[in-house]
């Protein structure tokens, strides 16, 4: 195998119409440069073994190691790759991160968030990396406490692709989007569906439910007894989305990048961390009296203001 220059490491390929943006968003910025893509699934390398059925496949074991070995760059491509809410996710990224160590490699996180301050291990990790930039103030305020110097504020990298513009048409919709998370049950999600069903009755729209995890979301809308599209199916029926309500982060930045006005549902400290960061204010916190914040918040067709942080963290690669 030939050497190239940067390996791309992230959560891709998976049905997460997010993370997929993520990449895509590193395939752009970096067109100059050769590239491959490691991930759990249907990517040039596959992850460490982080199940029971992958445990078995010695390819698995063995992959990483080509991958590392074989570039120049190591490169975590946004997201929350390391979030302290889900061990899971320290198990499947971490061993790829000692191993760019190992094989003295640049260490490149760009576009990142993080659920709490890293502990002193952690931090020490951290500190070893040639660059990480957070997408959120609150994420840069852990790392800046556990005293890493190697940070910076930026953008999600999905907000550095080029959307469209769109042609709106007569609105008939309210797009809504939902995901399990913890405490953020089905029975939760019952009552939120409850509150935006009868705001969507009292706007005159009909309700578009998406799923930007194919799976994870499209079981929840199962289990309501819903009907859905898939987030790659919304480009037909975009022009006549009025509002959006959504969970997932990308969801939202997807509308707000649409022009769509609407309501961010906060399950989780990063999206509300993003979002202060951004100047939108139109979050209802789903862990904070959030039944009568939604009940209380009045859609409003007027484009809300939505800053984004300037910086190209791209230059560094170059």
């Amino acid at each position: 195998m030939n050497k190239f220059d940067v390996l791309i490491v992230g959560n891709y390929n998976v049905g997460n119409y997010g993370d997929d943006l993520l990449l895509k968003s590193c395939k752009q910025n970096l067109k100059d440069k050769s590239y491959k893509v490691l991930s759990p699934e249907n990517s040039d390398f596959c992850t460490f073994p982080a199940g029971i059925r992958s445990m078995f496949s010695v390819n698995r074991y063995i992959q990483p190691f080509k991958a590392v070995y074989h570039c120049k760059t190591v490169l975590f491509g946004g997201g929350g790759l390391f979030n302290s809410d889900k061990i899971q996710s320290f198990i499947i990224w971490m061993p790829i991160l000692l191993l760019a160590f190992l094989l003295k490699k640049k260490v490149y996180l760009l576009g990142h968030s993080f659920s709490s301050k890293p502990g002193f291990l952690f931090a020490k990790i951290l500190s070893k990396v040639d660059l990480i930039t957070v997408r959120d103030f609150k994420s840069y305020e852990y790392l800046n406490l556990a005293g890493l110097k190697n940070i910076q504020q930026s953008k999600d990298l999905a907000l550095e692709l080029n959307f469209p513009k769109i042609e709106f048409e007569e609105p008939k919709y309210l797009l809504i989007n939902y995901r399990t998370y913890k405490d953020i049950d089905l029975n939760k999600i019952k009552k939120i569906d409850k509150i935006l069903s009868m705001k969507a009755k009292n706007l005159g729209l009909k309700k578009l439910y998406c799923a930007f995890d194919a799976k994870l979301d499209s079981e929840v809308f199962k289990s309501l007894g819903e009907d859905y599209l898939l987030a790659h199916e919304l480009k037909e029926i975009l022009p006549k989305v009025k509002y959006f309500a959504c969970m997932r982060l990308h969801a939202c930045l997807f509308c707000l990048k649409n022009k769509i006005p609407g309501l961010a549902l906060s399950y989780a400290s990063k999206v509300k961390g993003l979002f202060n960061t951004y100047n939108f204010k139109n979050v209802v916190d789903l862990h904070s009296n959030h039944i009568k914040n939604l009940e209380n918040f009045k859609f409003n067709s007027q484009l809300v203001d939505f800053k984004e942080i300037p910086g190209n963290p791209w230059e560094k690669l170059k």
